[in-house]
């Protein structure tokens, strides 16, 4: 039996999906709770992993949890009301607790009220914790959330002018209903970058390549805070992950808005920090696959290296990051690099065969060029894109 580790962090998840790659056809045994919250991509990522052991396998498919699952509400409540919880519940066909059997639809009962709050915009009640998520599962009554589509179908998303009031709405959430500490600017980047990726979800991650919608996937997109709180935390958080590790030790020795002489150092640790964390993802064929699908006719991953593969990610990544910021700024990409800059920001993104990330702190960064995060590890094939930003908010 396939075992999700607990511990939900970017490199145990990729190890993770090598063995579902390998083990193809068995159950998954699922944590009622992850560490760490899931944070620093953890989240995203997690829901991903399960598309991909969904989508490896034919029904039915089986999910293993604890019996507290089926017979605690409370239980229930905690696992639906995170991220991969409802993914795990989505893809699966039959829930198995520890003998007890749960149909998918009385399992995805617990996740109905969560997909309700998204719906009417009740925003703090959509995952648990400080997080904020807005996801549309295909095939499901309200797949199409009105806070994303002004016509409930394909194509009916909410134009830029929505979108650049809903973000803000999403980050006053996390901080208790107050604005967060960026600029107009970085905030019309970040409005304007969120709508483009969202959009691309909505037009080509629920398609599949040759035609036809999936009959199972998710899209949307995830904000949460992740506090840090000393520099054993950061370590503990980053584990073998270099890029990660020194972006995060480089946040504690830059200075922060606010901070008269700078960060200053505790006795037994770093300064706590809070994180940001913005993601966009979807379920779909994955970037790579779908680009040269409709350019040189691509059918599967197969088709192509994974130089070419990494080619047509960076071409993805500079156009549906930068193509409607030149409408909100009148200066386009340069103003784009700008922000993150000025946010001195992470950004990563997992798709195909590859998992790609910039630190935008470095005084280096010119460019928008994402390079492979794990240089020395082959990273597994795995199901749809995630875009994500993280930069420091306090």
């Amino acid at each position: 039996m396939l075992r999700f580790p607990a511990n939900a962090l970017p490199l145990p998840l990729e190890d993770f999906l090598a063995e579902i790659h390998a083990r193809k056809g068995e159950p998954l045994r699922m944590p009622i709770k992850l560490d760490f919250g899931g944070g620093l991509g953890g989240t995203t990522l997690a829901a991903q992993v399960i598309a991909t052991w969904a989508n490896l396998n034919k029904p039915p498919r089986s999910i293993r949890l604890s019996r507290h699952f089926a017979q605690n509400a409370d239980t229930r409540d905690r696992f639906a009301s995170t991220l991969p919880g409802m993914a795990t519940l989505y893809f699966a066909d039959m829930i198995d607790c520890e003998g007890e059997l749960l149909d998918r639809v009385t399992a995805l009962r617990a996740v109905t009220p969560r997909v309700e709050a998204m719906q009417r915009e009740d925003y703090q009640n959509t995952v648990r914790g400080i997080g904020v998520a807005l996801c549309c599962f295909m095939g499901a009554r309200n797949e199409f959330l009105k806070p994303l589509y002004a016509v409930p179908e394909p194509m009916g998303v909410h134009d830029e002018v929505t979108f650049k009031k809903l973000v803000p709405r999403l980050l006053e959430r996390l901080n208790s209903g107050k604005s967060l500490p960026l600029n107009e600017g970085q905030l019309d980047y970040l409005c304007a970058m969120v709508y483009q990726l969202f959009l691309n979800c909505d037009q080509h991650g629920a398609y599949r390549v040759g035609g036809g919608r999936y009959t199972r996937g998710i899209r949307g997109i995830s904000a949460r805070l992740t506090t840090l709180t000393d520099l054993p935390t950061l370590v503990e958080y980053a584990g073998n992950d270099t890029h990660l590790r020194s972006y995060l030790t480089r946040l504690q020795m830059l200075p922060f808005k606010g901070e008269k002489t700078g960060p200053t150092v505790q006795k037994h640790g770093a300064k706590p920090m809070q994180l940001l964390e913005l993601s966009v993802f979807d379920t779909g064929p994955g970037l790579a696959l779908r680009w040269l699908s409709e350019t040189e006719g691509a059918e599967s991953y197969s088709d192509f290296s994974l130089a070419q593969e990494l080619d047509a990610v960076r071409t993805c990544f500079q156009k549906h990051t930068t193509t409607k910021v030149s409408e909100l700024s009148g200066q386009g990409l340069p103003v784009a690099l700008s922000a993150l800059k000025n946010l001195n920001a992470f950004m990563t993104l997992r798709t195909g065969s590859l998992s790609l990330y910039q630190d935008f702190s470095t005084a280096s960064t010119t460019v928008f060029s994402p390079e492979p995060r794990f240089a020395s590890k082959k990273v597994p094939e795995i199901t749809g894109a995630a875009y994500s930003i993280w930069f420091r908010v306090k």
